[in-house]
């Protein structure tokens, strides 16, 4: 039996012959030709210095399909370059990244149930500052989110808002993490959180300032509140013993309640406050004297300015991190 000759090697421009062969007499898509065919090709670099100084160049080459669908304004710059001879193993395209970025990048775009995207903060900062480059918008929701989902320090996610203060989707960031910010005793933020709100510090540390000298106010004053509503007042003249309720609830606020509230390691919130004055024993006070002081109370959502701090405080912060005033809330239409 005469041995069969050994097939020698097809060369890359003998399959894609064939391939034409095939479109030909099978009438496949030009568009499938397309997909497969080495002008669709193009080459990266990134370039990076590592710690001894040495400049690190890495080179990725990928099919300007996977672009297409991610990152449209990367791939129509690609594009151009290749109609201008760029983009080749002679002559790459340097993006500027470096390469865990961009490696970052390109694992967001091959995410895949068996070879999952790592949600980790690294990775979604890299993927944000590559997609926001680029103008990803797919990416841009995707790291965000991620990041969100994270629960990362209030300190950090102000951070991020000064590194991307240019897009729109971190700047509800803001609010949220001041809120906790001010809320915190300065000895408790450490050295690592102040540096990551250096610019943001100051304003921090002023805040926290006016509200101590709120609460101070608030514990001196008794609230400042009448122990009755005044849409109340007649219900409450028939209390006979008004004067002695008034004078028995400052009593129990000096001795129980004040105090509390100069606790500046750990002030009582609004919250807080009611939760005390429901459990707190008036035994001097008409119950239902009591009673319309915790409604009227309740109807109150913090401490008097306590609201106009906070939103001074945020709206510094913005301004720091050159993120826009939001607009008055629009109205709901009516029916």
């Amino acid at each position: 039996m005469a041995d069969h000759p050994k097939l020698a090697p097809r060369s890359t421009e003998d399959i894609e012959n064939q391939m034409l062969v095939d479109k030909a007499e099978c009438k496949i898509s030009v568009n499938v030709v397309d997909f497969y065919h080495n002008n669709r090709m193009v080459v990266i670099e990134t370039q990076e210095i590592n710690e001894t100084g040495k400049v690190i160049y890495s080179r990725f080459k990928l099919h300007l399909s996977l672009l297409e669908l991610h990152a449209p304004v990367l791939a129509n710059f690609l594009t151009q370059a290749l109609e201008s001879v760029e983009g080749t193993e002679e002559n790459p395209v340097i993006l500027p990244f470096t390469t865990r970025e961009f490696t970052c990048f390109l694992d967001w775009i091959h995410d895949r149930e068996w070879r999952p995207f790592k949600i980790m903060e690294e990775s979604l900062v890299d993927l944000l500052r590559v997609s926001s480059t680029l103008k990803a918008d797919d990416g841009i929701s995707y790291a965000v989110s991620g990041l969100e989902s994270l629960r990362l320090p209030s300190a950090r996610m102000l951070q991020l808002v000064g590194d991307f203060h240019h897009l729109p989707e971190v700047h509800c960031w803001v609010g949220p993490a001041v809120k906790d910010l001010i809320q915190r005793p300065l000895g408790e933020i450490t050295n690592s959180e102040a540096q990551q709100i250096a610019a943001a510090y100051p304003t921090i540390a002023r805040t926290r300032e006016n509200i101590q000298r709120l609460l101070t106010q608030v514990s001196q004053r008794s609230f400042a509140l009448k122990l009755a509503d005044k849409d109340q007042q007649e219900e409450a003249d028939l209390c006979l013993t008004h004067k002695e309720c008034q004078k028995a609830w400052k009593s129990v606020w000096r001795e129980n309640i004040g105090y509390l509230l100069l606790d500046f390691q750990k002030p009582l919130t609004y919250r807080e406050l009611l939760e005390l004055l429901q459990n707190t024993d008036f035994p001097k006070v008409n119950p239902s004297c009591k009673a319309r002081m915790l409604n009227w109370l309740s109807r109150k959502t913090d401490y008097p300015g306590m609201k106009e701090l906070v939103e001074e405080a945020v709206a510094s912060i913005e301004d720091i991190y050159h993120v826009p005033r939001r607009g008055p809330a629009p109205e709901n239409p009516k029916v």
